[in-house]
Protein backbone atom coordinates (compact mmCIF):
# COMPACT_ATOMS: atom_id res chain seq x y z
CA UNK A 1 0.00 0.00 0.00
CA UNK A 2 2.96 2.47 0.82
CA UNK A 3 4.29 1.63 -2.48
CA UNK A 4 1.36 2.53 -4.52
CA UNK A 5 0.82 5.95 -2.72
CA UNK A 6 4.92 6.79 -3.30
CA UNK A 7 4.54 6.25 -7.01
CA UNK A 8 1.32 8.53 -7.14
CA UNK A 9 3.40 11.09 -5.44
CA UNK A 10 6.36 11.00 -7.83
CA UNK A 11 3.58 11.22 -10.77
CA UNK A 12 1.76 14.10 -9.10
CA UNK A 13 5.27 15.49 -8.77
CA UNK A 14 6.47 14.37 -12.61
CA UNK A 15 2.91 16.24 -13.73
CA UNK A 16 3.32 19.08 -11.30
CA UNK A 17 6.58 19.79 -12.67
CA UNK A 18 6.18 19.08 -16.86
CA UNK A 19 2.78 20.76 -17.05
CA UNK A 20 4.01 24.45 -16.99
CA UNK A 21 7.05 23.34 -19.49
CA UNK A 22 4.74 21.92 -21.66
CA UNK A 23 1.99 24.74 -21.60
CA UNK A 24 5.12 27.77 -21.99
CA UNK A 25 6.13 26.07 -25.24
CA UNK A 26 2.26 25.90 -26.66
CA UNK A 27 1.66 29.27 -26.12
CA UNK A 28 4.97 30.86 -27.14
CA UNK A 29 4.89 32.58 -30.63
CA UNK A 30 7.90 31.96 -33.03
CA UNK A 31 9.57 35.40 -34.30
CA UNK A 32 11.72 34.01 -37.07
CA UNK A 33 13.53 35.97 -38.98
CA UNK A 34 15.22 35.07 -42.76
CA UNK A 35 19.19 35.55 -42.49
CA UNK A 36 22.15 34.73 -44.13
CA UNK A 37 23.88 31.79 -41.57
CA UNK A 38 27.36 29.68 -41.83
CA UNK A 39 26.44 25.97 -41.09
CA UNK A 40 28.34 22.83 -41.12
CA UNK A 41 27.40 19.27 -39.62
CA UNK A 42 28.94 16.32 -38.30
CA UNK A 43 27.45 12.69 -38.80
CA UNK A 44 28.56 10.02 -36.51
CA UNK A 45 27.49 6.77 -35.22
CA UNK A 46 28.06 5.47 -31.51
CA UNK A 47 28.87 1.69 -32.44
CA UNK A 48 31.20 2.95 -35.23
CA UNK A 49 34.77 4.96 -34.99
CA UNK A 50 34.48 7.41 -38.46
CA UNK A 51 33.01 10.87 -37.79
CA UNK A 52 31.74 12.90 -40.84
CA UNK A 53 32.48 16.50 -40.92
CA UNK A 54 30.85 18.55 -43.56
CA UNK A 55 32.44 22.28 -44.82
CA UNK A 56 31.38 25.39 -42.94
CA UNK A 57 28.15 26.89 -45.76
CA UNK A 58 27.02 29.63 -46.79
CA UNK A 59 23.04 29.40 -46.72
CA UNK A 60 20.85 32.29 -47.47
CA UNK A 61 16.88 32.64 -46.08
CA UNK A 62 17.35 30.43 -43.29
CA UNK A 63 14.92 30.74 -40.69
CA UNK A 64 16.91 31.78 -37.13
CA UNK A 65 14.42 32.95 -34.09
CA UNK A 66 15.99 35.50 -33.03
CA UNK A 67 14.76 36.01 -29.29
CA UNK A 68 16.34 32.10 -28.62
CA UNK A 69 18.87 32.22 -31.07
CA UNK A 70 18.12 28.94 -32.27
CA UNK A 71 18.02 27.54 -35.98
CA UNK A 72 14.21 26.57 -36.90
CA UNK A 73 14.02 23.14 -38.87
CA UNK A 74 17.11 22.12 -37.66
CA UNK A 75 16.23 18.68 -37.60
CA UNK A 76 15.37 19.13 -41.83
CA UNK A 77 19.00 20.11 -41.84
CA UNK A 78 20.53 17.22 -39.79
CA UNK A 79 18.30 14.89 -42.08
CA UNK A 80 20.09 16.51 -45.30
CA UNK A 81 23.11 15.12 -44.03
CA UNK A 82 21.79 11.93 -42.86
CA UNK A 83 20.48 10.89 -46.03
CA UNK A 84 23.51 12.35 -48.31
CA UNK A 85 25.64 9.77 -45.52
CA UNK A 86 23.72 6.98 -46.56
CA UNK A 87 23.35 7.60 -50.76
CA UNK A 88 26.68 7.89 -50.63
CA UNK A 89 28.17 5.77 -48.11
CA UNK A 90 25.59 3.36 -47.02
CA UNK A 91 24.93 4.55 -43.35
CA UNK A 92 22.38 3.81 -41.87
CA UNK A 93 22.79 4.86 -38.27
CA UNK A 94 24.12 8.09 -38.02
CA UNK A 95 23.74 10.65 -35.06
CA UNK A 96 23.69 13.73 -37.43
CA UNK A 97 23.31 17.56 -35.74
CA UNK A 98 24.30 20.66 -37.43
CA UNK A 99 25.98 23.51 -36.04
CA UNK A 100 25.55 27.13 -36.96
CA UNK A 101 26.63 30.91 -36.73
CA UNK A 102 26.35 34.19 -37.89
CA UNK A 103 29.60 35.02 -39.25
CA UNK A 104 32.07 32.51 -41.20
CA UNK A 105 35.19 32.90 -39.04
CA UNK A 106 32.63 31.86 -35.87
CA UNK A 107 31.65 29.07 -37.56
CA UNK A 108 35.13 28.25 -38.53
CA UNK A 109 35.68 28.49 -34.79
CA UNK A 110 33.34 26.51 -33.74
CA UNK A 111 34.09 23.51 -35.87
CA UNK A 112 37.87 23.36 -35.03
CA UNK A 113 37.22 23.62 -31.68
CA UNK A 114 34.59 20.74 -31.90
CA UNK A 115 37.17 18.92 -34.19
CA UNK A 116 39.74 19.44 -31.66
CA UNK A 117 37.68 17.34 -29.12
CA UNK A 118 36.57 14.72 -31.47
CA UNK A 119 40.07 14.33 -32.40
CA UNK A 120 41.57 14.02 -28.95
CA UNK A 121 38.40 11.50 -28.03
CA UNK A 122 39.09 9.64 -31.09
CA UNK A 123 42.25 10.35 -33.30
CA UNK A 124 42.56 11.96 -36.09
CA UNK A 125 42.73 9.27 -38.50
CA UNK A 126 38.44 8.48 -37.84
CA UNK A 127 37.65 11.90 -39.52
CA UNK A 128 36.49 12.04 -42.22
CA UNK A 129 35.92 15.40 -44.59
CA UNK A 130 33.19 15.90 -46.69
CA UNK A 131 34.00 18.60 -49.58
CA UNK A 132 31.54 21.75 -50.04
CA UNK A 133 31.19 20.63 -53.93
CA UNK A 134 29.98 16.78 -52.82
CA UNK A 135 27.65 17.87 -49.91
CA UNK A 136 25.87 21.19 -50.30
CA UNK A 137 22.68 21.86 -47.36
CA UNK A 138 19.94 23.43 -48.86
CA UNK A 139 17.62 26.06 -47.73
CA UNK A 140 14.29 24.51 -45.89
CA UNK A 141 11.34 26.84 -46.31
CA UNK A 142 9.70 28.51 -42.88
CA UNK A 143 5.96 28.58 -42.41
CA UNK A 144 5.18 31.07 -40.02
CA UNK A 145 1.80 29.78 -38.18
CA UNK A 146 -0.89 32.63 -37.32
CA UNK A 147 -3.04 32.27 -34.14
CA UNK A 148 -6.72 31.52 -35.77
CA UNK A 149 -9.04 33.85 -33.17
Amino acid sequence: MKFCVKIWQVFLLMLLILTPAASAQVKKDVKAKAETVYLYGIGMNFADSTIYFSAVQSLDNVAIDRAQGYLLNRYAYSEQLNQYLYTQFGKKHETCSVFFASTRAKAEKKCQRIRRRIAKKYGQHNIVELPADAFRFETVPFVERTSQN
